[in-house]
């Protein structure tokens, strides 16, 4: 064990003795024998310990058994209590969640502080294993599929060499002492239900199964360091970023080799999962509208591009300007002055996109600027007729986004400036103009 344990430190040039290391020990078989392993091979580490107050004594017996081991070993040892269950109900997430962000969050708060090189944890073979099987549960594609890797920044596994049986066996050899977590037995959860049932059956049609699964996981590794190189370049070619979102070519997508699996690897940072992924490609033929939500992003199938933009928080849906306002600071940044004059004061070089002059005399305040609405319909500037706004969005060939993010300034019905684009006829400045509201978009 130990000949192997060197060996795969080596093979994968996970850390050297001048390396100054930090260990997650919990107490439990893993984390122990890790450590015993660490100190036959001349390696010299700090321990940290969490004690997530969920099993009661038992926890506390685990936090005491690892700080006596430290000091009986002349190991320094980092001990934490946390307040688990109340950090799992306030953020709204599982306890076993809460316990990862938690000791994550604080194992990199040591590593910071006293400079560690880097972060062993004790994950061995069957821990890949069943990442292996809760990824390809829930759809995360190959990036899943090459589960736990041995090294990953500052974060070591030592250990996905050996299998829970091989360490055991090394335990009882060694006569190394350890702490039973009686919830390893339990099998409420998904983790454990695989370790006690699902994997002890596929094991009786396959006795190599452990051996089996880990080699094809390493395969799947090197498979997914060629496949993100290939991704990477797709990137450049169909991902662009604007100023607020991103789009993805689709005609360039759909030439790809894998289409469906580019896509995938294209909008899974946006929040989207293998299932989401599958409805969005089939969309890509169809009709332009559909929209796809993750927690975080939006998705709009629209003509030639998917448009990708994060999820707004929500915002009142009026806004109200009176006579006396000069600067409004949301959801807009509007300034407003009032001068004297007619079309003839306006120098050409002042007609912007985002500045609107109107007669001031035809303003009745308050002034409303509110979202696009189905059915506005307005007179564009230089237009003797009516036109519908949906229409005028078609004419400038405006995205789902732009119809969703146009804000209209409008005087009690009626329209007075579609924000950006076009003020309304009715209101425009003219000769016999003698004052003249001008509203900037800053």
């Amino acid at each position: 064990m130990i000949k192997a344990f060197s060996s795969y430190i080596q093979n994968y040039t996970l850390f050297t003795k001048n390396d100054h290391l930090l260990v997650a020990v919990s107490g439990g078989a893993d984390s122990m024998a890790l450590c015993s392993l660490l100190t036959k091979a001349g390696f010299t580490y700090c321990v940290a310990h969490c004690n997530f107050n969920l099993r009661g004594k038992e926890a506390d017996n685990d936090e005491k058994f690892v700080l006596e081991y430290c000091k009986k070993n002349k190991i320094k040892c980092f001990a934490k209590k946390f307040k688990t269950a109340i950090y799992a109900n306030n953020k709204g997430i599982s306890i076993q969640m809460a316990a990862r962000e938690l000791r994550y969050t604080w194992f990199n708060e040591l590593v910071t502080e006293h400079n560690f090189d880097y972060l062993l944890t004790a994950h061995h073979a069957n821990d890949n294993i069943e990442t292996f099987f809760i990824n390809l549960l829930r759809g995360s594609g190959i990036n899943g599929l090459k589960a736990i890797l041995p090294k990953k920044d500052k974060l070591v596994r030592p250990l996905l060499f050996a299998t829970r049986a091989e360490i055991e066996n090394y335990m009882a050899e060694n006569k190394v002492l350890y702490r039973e977590d009686s919830s390893n037995r339990e099998d409420k959860y998904l983790r454990n239900h695989l370790r006690l049932q699902i994997i002890p059956a596929l094991k009786k049609i396959n006795p190599s199964f452990e051996k089996t699964i880990s080699n094809e996981i390493e395969i799947l590794q090197q498979t997914n360091l060629i496949l993100q190189k290939e991704v990477e370049k797709q990137r450049k070619k169909l991902l662009f970023k604007e100023e607020t979102f991103y789009k993805i070519n689709i005609k360039k997508l759909l030439n790809t080799t894998a289409p469906k699996l580019v896509l995938f690897e294209l909008i899974k940072d946006f929040g989207f999962n293998t299932a989401q992924s599958n409805d969005i490609y089939n969309s890509l033929k169809a009709q332009s509208g559909k929209v796809f939500t993750s927690d975080t992003d939006v998705i709009i199938k629209d003509r030639d591009f998917l448009f990708i933009k994060k999820k707004e928080e929500a915002i009142p849906s009026d806004f109200f300007i009176d006579e006396k306002t000069t600067l409004l600071k949301s959801p807009l940044k509007i300034k407003i002055d009032f001068i004297k004059g007619n079309i003839n004061s306006i120098s050409k070089k002042d007609f912007t996109p985002t500045k609107a002059f109107v007669d001031a005399d035809k303003l009745t305040f308050p002034l409303l600027l509110n979202k696009w609405q189905i059915g506005d319909k307005f007179k564009p500037l230089g237009m003797k007729g009516f036109k519908k706004v949906s229409d005028f969005f078609t004419t400038e060939k405006a995205t789902l986004f732009d119809k969703q993010n146009q804000w209209i300034l409008r005087c009690n019905n009626d329209i007075v400036w579609l924000v950006g684009k076009r003020v309304d006829d009715r209101f425009k400045v003219s000769t016999s103009t003698k004052k003249i509201c001008v509203i900037s978009v800053i």
